[in-house]
């Protein structure tokens, strides 16, 4: 009764004030005073923030985490069986005590109850993400050199905390001091979700294009605008590689195909074993790559 109370206390907060009148005081319908009936998302977002709150989480690692994992449906089940919000293995909730994780107020708070031992157990939030979509003995095994770390599980813990799975590797007490999306002012679920939700854009590129004498290819069009969204789309889906990387595009003309010139997307590298670096990562994560010389 206590979580409830406290849930409805921050969806009543997110809605605005409420005015409550008395039988005497019928209102017409229609009437703009009525109570708001909280959306499907307010309501998770009201349990994500007492989650965080009870567990010490940063709101927006938490909200990242459950969107992640079930872009907040409830009821969603994964190809290897996660089941609900927060994609618990029915082992692993049958290990934290979650008896329905179908439910999402309990599904939330087991996740983040699980997130801060796997924290205390491996020193940081950015590892603790790992262990929480790869699992504690792989992500033991990787931490020890006896095994390596998934590129789904690098993809999520970049897309979670905004650095890369080794940026957090090393002691207890390494990592990240602070995750550079969380701000000194209080964040809100819902303007996480916001963000996250929105459609993906390209964003033009600022000052003068990147040049170096090597490159990895990952994409390319007869369209230089066409070429630079496939570039954006990957950045997205291989974050752990991309993300921050700009584009480099060199365009070439291959009198086979006509006189119109082919816009190729590239990586830039300032030597060929960085740009190999880049692609070996990128097949790894099941993309194409190729090496150029400019």
């Amino acid at each position: 009764m206590k979580r409830l109370a406290a849930v409805l206390l921050l969806v009543s907060a997110a809605a605005g004030p409420v005015l409550i009148h008395g039988p005497a005081a019928a209102r017409p319908l229609g009437d703009a005073s009525a109570a708001k009936v909280p959306t499907h998302r307010e309501l998770i977002c009201a349990h994500v923030e007492a989650a965080a709150g009870d567990h010490d989480l940063p709101v927006a690692f938490l909200t990242r985490l459950i969107w992640r994992e079930s872009s907040f449906r409830p009821g969603v089940v994964s190809p290897k069986g996660a089941q609900g919000i927060a994609q618990f293995m029915p082992a692993t909730a049958a290990e934290r005590g979650l008896a329905d994780p179908f439910e999402p107020e309990a599904a939330i708070d087991a996740a983040a109850s699980f997130l801060t031992d796997l924290r205390r157990a491996f020193g940081n939030l950015g590892l603790a993400a790992a262990a929480y979509n790869g699992g504690p003995n792989r992500v033991a095994d990787w931490l020890s050199g006896s095994g390596g770390l998934p590129a789904e599980t690098q993809r999520f813990v970049s897309f979670i905390t905004g650095r890369a799975a080794g940026d957090w590797k090393g002691s207890a007490e390494s990592g990240p001091v602070a995750d550079p999306r969380e701000s000194a002012r209080p964040v809100r679920c819902a303007s996480v979700v916001a963000a996250l939700a929105a459609p993906a854009r390209v964003v033009p590129a600022v000052g003068p294009a990147p040049t170096a004498p090597w490159g990895a290819q990952v994409a390319g069009h007869f369209s230089k605008d066409r070429a630079l969204a496939i570039y954006a789309r990957l950045q997205q889906r291989y974050e752990d590689v991309l993300a921050g990387r700009p584009a480099m595009v060199v365009g070439t003309r291959n009198r086979s195909r006509g006189a119109a010139v082919f816009f190729n997307v590239r990586v830039p590298a300032e030597t060929q074993e960085a740009a190999g670096d880049v692609c070996a990562r990128l097949k790894k994560a099941g993309a194409a790559c190729i090496v150029r010389k400019s």
